[in-house]
């Protein structure tokens, strides 16, 4: 198999990657273009210009993330179960253009009473996961991929069968730029950040604790500039927490992301006395798409 390139291309990031025929990384470009910043007529022309910056003319392109999404340039979908050999069969070709391009799907998981949940992006690095874990881990695990709008993805015989998405990220963005909830400077308070854990686990629920990030500050029981901290804690909190429930004694959560997300999702699994192992999203999202290349016979 010879290069191919590969796009993550999320809602507020870009990241274009030239994979070797050992799946290695050899070139790659980031920026902050994701979709949400580019206009729809405009995102052939910005890849094309990334593609010749890495000398990637007539390689075959996969593309994951939102730019498959109704928000990007296409949007396909596979169901529940989906492997490397689901989405690598049906890798949509981006028609109208004269890149060698294809969407790889995003996921669709449908309950008989009617709840519905999507992923784009993040299977890719499922997949790029399950390359590496052993046939234990293939049998039966579950995954965290916190984010912009978290995953928690139960994979059983080496295939993704079920997931459920957290709003977390998104809601935290919204309630820290746009409510009254944080109105001053924020500077990071351990302290505050597991009050908002503990907090998160007290009647009378998330929509009810939520104004205490304001009101802890407006009556001195916490710094002004630590109400980000405490709605950090507890909305991880609230994430976290209930999915306690749905696990097994013992069972270890496989913890896919970045450095920065790490920390504040590593101390909430400790708070609920949730084993974990990390690993870099960075570097499985890459492993993934090579895979799906694969299984295509690119």
């Amino acid at each position: 198999m010879s290069d191919v390139l590969v796009c993550d291309w999320g809602t507020s990031s870009f990241r274009l990657m030239r994979v070797g025929d050992s799946g290695e990384i050899v070139a790659q470009v980031s920026t902050d273009r994701g979709v949400k910043n580019v206009p729809k007529p405009e995102m052939e022309a910005y890849l094309k210009s990334q593609v010749v910056g890495m000398d990637g003319d007539g390689l075959p392109l996969l593309l994951c993330g939102m730019v498959g999404s109704s928000i990007g340039w296409y949007e396909p979908y596979v169901a529940c179960p989906a492997s490397g050999r689901s989405l690598g069969r049906d890798l949509v070709r981006i028609p109208d253009t004269d890149l060698t391009a294809w969407c790889v799907p995003g996921v669709k998981y449908v309950t008989g009473g009617g709840s519905a949940d999507v992923m784009r992006g993040e299977e890719t690095q499922v997949i790029g996961w399950l390359s590496q874990a052993s046939e234990q881990e293939q049998a039966q695990s579950t995954l965290c991929l916190p984010g912009t709008h978290s995953k928690w993805v139960q994979v059983e015989g080496g295939e993704i069968c079920s997931f459920s998405t957290a709003f977390t990220g998104e809601l935290y963005a919204l309630l820290t730029e746009r409510s009254v909830l944080v109105q001053e400077q924020q500077q990071f308070s351990s302290t505050a950040f597991v009050a908002g854990l503990a907090a998160s686990g007290e009647a009378p629920g998330l929509i009810h604790q939520l104004f205490n990030a304001r009101s802890r500050s407006v009556l001195g029981l916490q710094p002004a500039s630590a109400s980000a901290s405490y709605l950090s804690g507890l909305l991880i909190g609230s994430e976290v927490g209930t999915m306690v429930g749905n696990l097994s004694r013992g069972e270890r959560i496989h913890l896919i992301c970045g450095d920065s997300l790490a920390v504040p999702y590593g101390t909430a699994m400790d708070y609920f006395r949730l084993p974990y192992q990390h690993y870099s999203g960075d570097t499985f999202a890459a492993l993934g798409m090579y895979a799906i290349a694969q299984e295509n016979g690119f």
